[in-house]
């Protein structure tokens, strides 16, 4: 029980952060993803390290996808460099 009342909290303060974020005239197609994709990271970091779980290459190609998909959100320059051209 403990760890599924960690869990529901995780996903509150992720929610929160997304409408801090989005509140800060972040365009809630960029801050969504990485925050989503962000927790899905940290999940699993912390699974590797508290739960001692271990993932299997197929496991590890799929969270280097998600940072590199993340990575392509967070650095597109968005309406900024539709407005310059």
């Amino acid at each position: 029980i403990k760890w599924s009342v960690l869990a529901g909290l995780s996903v509150g303060c992720a929610e929160m952060i997304s409408f801090l974020v989005s509140g800060m005239g972040v365009q809630a197609v960029q801050s969504i993803p990485i925050i989503i994709g962000g927790s899905v990271l940290f999940g699993t970091l912390l699974g590797l390290v508290l739960l001692k779980e271990t993932l299997t290459t197929r496991g590890w190609m799929g969270i280097m996808l998600l940072v590199g998909g993340v990575a392509l959100v967070a650095t597109d320059p968005g309406a900024a460099a539709d407005a310059a051209v």
